[in-house]
């Protein structure tokens, strides 16, 4: 029901729907019009789900099987009135950086810089992925490999018969440069164009392939200079750590580094103890009092109504921190259970760090709201829109609809509609109207001493129902009182959680949406952090080699200088700052490491 906009009848110009309705008639009736009505195209996308779910926007496709020697490509064949589509999967890249030729993968010769790519390969077996070309697998030696070369040939046939391929990769950096690096691999096969959409949904998909654009070199070249500069200072680094360590597991990365740094200082901190007491009767933590019994005398100052502004809808490391802080998820099963969610068309692209909000996503909050709703556009400057949900549905409506078999979707488990219900509540609070709070401002005298506390004891509306987006505690009692309080130890600094990291690296400007997952899951791969409780400490081994890598190359690591990168990235993407320069300038700084 998204896809549909209902007016009033007072709203619609007649005149000008007649005319539309009679052009097209007009044109429909033309021979020559109808001979190019229908044109097969070719429509590549990155998943398998997320292809299933575009063919069956369209009717029941029927499945098209190619195969090449023991490689097999399915794609789906669908009518969608002016085309015929045929859409199929990438899996995701085709093509990486080798890694046993020139510098890394890349070819520096008399100022040029070349980078060399390889067909993707992955073991059947054990899932490790090289571009080696070697018939077994480098890490357990079995033969069974999936090579992306096979894949590319069948892609080749397809767009061969088609003349006409589209391709709708994911809307960012990445997606821009697999959308690349396809056009390349089709080259002469037929005419090749891009569709963006940030939904899966049938209105988003048929827009985007009636607005069809060439593929965005800028966002190719940042992302060309992004991946090589992972794998030089990557593998520069790493092979110093393998060297002093004698342990090939281990792994350094500009962002990584520093990330690992807080978590470190984080626990250093963390070990210096403090004493506070807690009076539980009113919920208060004071300084240590050192006494069994206390006196209180309480006196409530001020007692204030205000409208509460909502929280904006979620980006990327907000949503992020509220898995992690409030569903108990890590932000590696929060990404990928994200990434199902946007693949099934149940949320808009999760990986983004723009709060703008659409004239569709307005639409859907204002069926859902009705009354409540108040209309927010939160503007804010990117390519994306926020992460929202694509139909005015709760999650127990969501369900029903799929036990049902209204809305086809595959693998939609419990926790996937967690998030979608906490994605969903965050969006639908950010459209409706200020909610009223209480706010008391009491005076406390304890001890000689006086404190203020400042307290929300009440909050009402339809938008903190949704999204209890402050803390509210219970009134202090007015009076003179004695308590028992209890005296604990405290961390001068707590241990950070996931979420406390997420957003300590958008804070700090480290990573972007679609790597603040990856860096964190590195940390635990590595085995640089345990959990614990939540909580994430950082293990010997962590300790030992961020004390390394500042120590020896502390200026190729640090914030500021990570910092600056990713300044340049953002420059790279807008069309401000030359990438071969930006390499040239990195290739100087990795060979000048001792």
């Amino acid at each position: 029901m998204s896809d549909i906009v209902f007016k009033s009848f007072d709203e619609v110009e007649l005149s000008t729907l007649i005319y539309e309705i009679d052009t097209t008639r007009k044109k429909l009736r033309k021979r020559d019009y109808e001979v190019d009505l229908v044109k097969p195209t070719l429509f590549i996308v990155e998943s398998p789900t997320k292809a299933r779910q575009i063919a069956r926007f369209f009717g029941k496709p029927s499945l098209k099987v190619l195969k090449d020697g023991e490689g097999v490509l399915i794609a789906y064949e669908v009518p969608t009135g002016d085309r015929i589509l045929i859409v199929t999967a990438s899996l995701g890249h085709v093509v990486d950086l080798i890694t046993d030729r020139e510098f890394y993968g890349v070819e520096v010769k008399n100022g040029t810089i070349r980078p060399i790519y390889g067909s993707i390969k992955k073991c059947k077996t054990c899932n490790h992925q090289f571009t080696d070309e070697v018939s077994r697998c480098p890490k357990c030696g079995e033969t069974a490999l999936d090579n992306s070369k096979t894949r590319i040939k069948l892609m080749r046939r397809l767009a061969k018969e088609t003349g006409f391929v589209v391709i709708g990769t994911d809307p960012d950096a990445e997606g821009e440069k697999i959308a690349w690096d396809l056009a390349n691999l089709l080259r002469g096969c037929g005419n090749v164009r891009r569709a963006e959409f940030h939904e899966v949904t049938k209105k988003a998909v048929i827009d985007a392939l009636n607005n069809l654009r060439e593929i965005d070199e800028n966002l190719v070249k940042a992302q060309i200079v992004r991946r090589i500069e992972d794998r030089w200072i990557g593998f520069e680094l790493s092979h110093k750590l393998w060297s002093y360590f004698h342990n090939k597991n281990l792994s350094a990365g500009r962002a990584q580094t520093p990330v690992l740094g807080w978590v470190v200082k984080r626990a250093e901190k963390s070990r210096k103890k403090r004493k506070v007491d807690y009076i539980r009767e009113l919920d208060l933590y004071i300084d240590e009092i050192d006494k069994s019994d206390v006196e209180i005398e309480i006196e409530l100052m001020e007692s204030t109504v205000k409208n509460q502004p909502p929280l904006p809808p979620y980006t990327t490391d907000s949503m992020l921190r509220d898995a992690n802080g409030i569903l108990k998820m890590s932000t590696k099963d929060a990404m990928s259970l994200a990434q199902d969610l946007f693949e099934s068309g149940l949320i808009t692209y999760h990986r983004t760090d723009a709060t703008t909000v659409s004239d569709l996503g307005l639409r859907i909050a204002k069926e859902y709201l009705g009354d409540d709703f108040e209309g927010r556009r939160w503007e804010k400057e990117g390519a994306h829109e926020c992460i929202r949900p694509t139909r005015p549905l709760e999650k127990y409506d969501i369900q029903r609809l799929i036990e049902e078999e209204v809305i086809h979707v595959e693998g939609i488990t419990w926790r996937h509609l967690a998030l979608y219900d906490l994605i969903f509540r965050r969006f639908m609070a950010g459209q409706a109207k200020d909610y009223s709070i209480t706010v008391k401002r009491y005076l406390i005298r304890i001890d000689g001493r006086t404190l203020e506390e400042e307290r929300i004891t009440d909050a009402s509306g339809r938008g903190y129902e949704l999204y209890r987006s402050v803390r509210v505690k219970k009134d202090l009692p007015e009076g003179k009182f004695k308590f028992k309080p209890k005296i604990l130890k405290i961390p001068e600094e707590p241990l950070l959680t996931q979420s406390e990291l997420i957003s300590l690296m958008k804070e700090r400007g480290i990573g972007r949406p679609s790597t603040y997952s990856t860096i964190v899951e590195k940390l635990f791969a590595r085995k640089y952090v345990i959990e614990r409780n939540g909580k994430m400490i950082p293990t010997d081994m962590g300790k030992k080699v961020f004390n390394y890598l500042v120590t020896n190359y502390g200026e190729f690591v640090s914030e500021e200088r990570t910092r600056i990168l990713q300044d340049k990235m953002d420059k790279i993407e807008k069309g401000q700052t030359d990438y071969l320069e930006a390499l040239r300038e990195l290739y100087q700084e990795i060979r000048s490491i001792p």
